[in-house]
Formats: C-alpha cells, sequence, structure tokens
C-alpha cells in the first residue's frame, strides 16, 4: 500500500509504529509499505497519532491485539530515529526502511526527506 506523505502527516503501522515527514522544507514523499495484510495502515496528522493510538489500539489498529489499552502500557513509548533519505527522483526508491518484525517500507520521492 502506498500513501503520499508531506510535513506533518504520518502513517501509523498498527499501533506499534508511526512513520512521519518532519521539517519546514521536506517535500511530499511516497511511502510504499510492504507489510502482512493482518497489520492495520493508518495516514492521519502527526499532532494527532498519540491520541489516535490511544483510543484505538487493540481493535482498529493492530497490532497490538486487544486488550489493547493494556498491551500498549506493557510495550511503553516508542523509540525515535531520524532519517535523512536523498530522493533519487520518482521511478527508484531512494530507501527501504525496516520495521523489525514487521515489515518495511520504501521511501521514493526528489529531494531530502527526513
Amino acid at each position: 500500500v502506498t500513501f503520499r506523505v508531506s510535513t506533518g502527516k504520518c502513517v501509523l503501522v498498527g499501533g506499534l509504529a508511526k512513520i512521519e515527514v518532519i521539517g519546514e522544507e521536506t517535500k511530499p514523499f511516497l511511502f510504499t509499505f510492504f507489510v502482512a495484510n493482518s497489520i492495520k495502515l493508518h495516514p492521519t496528522d502527526s499532532s494527532r497519532a498519540e491520541d489516535f493510538i490511544a483510543k484505538h489500539a487493540g481493535d482498529m489498529l493492530t497490532p497490538p491485539l486487544s486488550p489493547g489499552k493494556e498491551r500498549m502500557e506493557q510495550i511503553g513509548e516508542f523509540e525515535s530515529h531520524e532519517i535523512d533519505i536523498e530522493g533519487a527522483g520518482w521511478k527508484e526508491a531512494a530507501a527501504d526502511v525496516t520495521l523489525r518484525g514487521m515489515g518495511w517500507v520504501s521511501v521514493t520521492g526528489a529531494g531530502v526527506a527526513r
């Protein structure tokens, strides 16, 4: 599944990961997700992501499975990793970002993504 993601937007990968574009000068990029069908993807505003995860983890956002709230407390907070990706244009992916145990995201675009 491919989403066009711009600054201030993100894609939730189940309730376990958030992929977003940050930085004022960053152009939109295409994120193509290679994950199992049972992992729910949800595009949203970055500012609303944490509340959405807290409310919907375990039902609308899987994994984790229910009881979502209790399982999210056991898992703890997300780790944050910032990477810069130099886009190679729209005909080829510039990078693949691995989501350990879940799949990967192929990043396509022009310019620099952070």
